[in-house]
This record gives C-alpha cells, sequence and structure tokens, in this order.
C-alpha cells in the first residue's frame, strides 16, 4: 500500500523537477543581444511630426526582441495634448512598441496646452498599449487635478478620447477656496475634454477582473 502510494508521488516529483529544468532552459535560451546606456529615441511619422520620444538609462536588448528598460521617460505627442509617463522599470516583450509594462513608481503627467489642463496619475504596475493610447492596471491609483485629489482601486485611461475611469472604492476630495468637500462612489469617470466628473454606484468588476489577471500574469504577482 505504502509502495503503490509512493509511486505516483514520486513520478509527480520528477514532472515538477522535469518542468523546472525546462523553464530554466527557455530562460536561458534568451541572449542579451545589445545593451545601450543613456538611450533615446524617436517615432516620427510621414508628415515629419514626433508622435513619441523615449529615453532612459539604459535599455536592453535579447534577441527574441524582448526589450528592458530602466528609468524609462516616454513623451506622447497628440495635437494639444503631451503626455509624460515614466517609471521605475519598463518591459516591451516584443520590441515593437505596441505594450509596455510599467512597473513601480508609474506616473502619468497630461497637460493640455488648449485649456490649460494638468492631470497627474500615480499608480505602482500599469499597463500601456499604445496603438489604443490606453492605461490599465488593477492597482491602487491617485489622480490629481488642479481642484482635486482623486483615490480608487483600478484604472482604465484613454489617453486619446480624454476618458479615466476609477473601477472601484473612488473617493474625489474637492477643494472650494478653504473648504473641502468629499465625494464617493463604487466607480467614477473623468472626462478630461469637458472636465466633468461622473459617479456611478457599481464597480466595474467585470472590467477589473480582466485587468487584474493580465496584470497579475504580466508581472508575476500573487
Amino acid at each position: 500500500m505504502k509502495k503503490s502510494n509512493f509511486i505516483p508521488y514520486f513520478s509527480l516529483l520528477l514532472l515538477v523537477l522535469h518542468l523546472n529544468v525546462l523553464a530554466s532552459e527557455s530562460t536561458e535560451q534568451r541572449k542579451l543581444k545589445n545593451k545601450i546606456h543613456n538611450f533615446s529615441s524617436k517615432n516620427i511619422d510621414i508628415d515629419m511630426s514626433t508622435k513619441w520620444s523615449l529615453l532612459g538609462l539604459y535599455l536592453e536588448k535579447y534577441d527574441d526582441n524582448y526589450t528592458f528598460i530602466k528609468n524609462p521617460k516616454l513623451k506622447m505627442f497628440n495635437s494639444n495634448l503631451i503626455t509624460n509617463i515614466s517609471s521605475d522599470t519598463a518591459v516591451d516583450p516584443t520590441g515593437e512598441m505596441s505594450e509596455i509594462y510599467l512597473k513601480n513608481n508609474v506616473l502619468v503627467n497630461r497637460n493640455d496646452s488648449s485649456n490649460a489642463n494638468n492631470i497627474k496619475l500615480y499608480t505602482s504596475y500599469a499597463i500601456f498599449y499604445l496603438s489604443k493610447d490606453l492605461i490599465e492596471t488593477d492597482r491602487d491609483v491617485t489622480i490629481i487635478t488642479s481642484d482635486s485629489t482623486t483615490t480608487g482601486s483600478g484604472l482604465s485611461a484613454n489617453l486619446d478620447t480624454g476618458l479615466i475611469t476609477i473601477l472601484s472604492d473612488a473617493e474625489r476630495t474637492i477643494k472650494e477656496g478653504d473648504q473641502l468637500q468629499k465625494i464617493k462612489g463604487n466607480q467614477m469617470i473623468y472626462n478630461t475634454k469637458t472636465d466633468e466628473w461622473v459617479v456611478k454606484k457599481k464597480p466595474a468588476s467585470n472590467l477589473k477582473k480582466s485587468i487584474r489577471d493580465k496584470v497579475t500574469t504580466t508581472f508575476d504577482l500573487n
């Protein structure tokens, strides 16, 4: 009886060890192709206008195009809008600047010269989809405008449309003169173009779950 129980356990142990070896071999297969210190890069369209610029302390590019960036500073240009995005590190898994994974001290600073509207957004982890001008996270966020500070859990921010959605546990503190007013909601949507806020009773649970799954998998979080 003990022998029959031992064999499956031993087989499972061998399987786990085998998978660990495969994972180790897979990691070792990625080879550093080049490393550039104090690098800078620009994306220029057919009209010779700069769409974005990127610089960092250093960039590591691997043979499968996986790209690691230390202290990235990304600047996006869109008409009157200039958006600065920075973090401690960033990963571009394909090297095509379609998705960037931002980790630790993520800051998004959005300036609109047409109405002098400035927005700052802070979080710990975020995924930025460049092709969609979309930033998403399931982590805690803080949004600072000229007259308010808003906190919450989870975020979906479309930099093109100007819609910023706090997915749950939203709380906004508004300053009017010497007075402070607090507004709470399970979800808040901020339209940066009209400077209007909408409070909703229900959290965006489904969207937050899909973002959480992507963030957790991407950054190997528990």
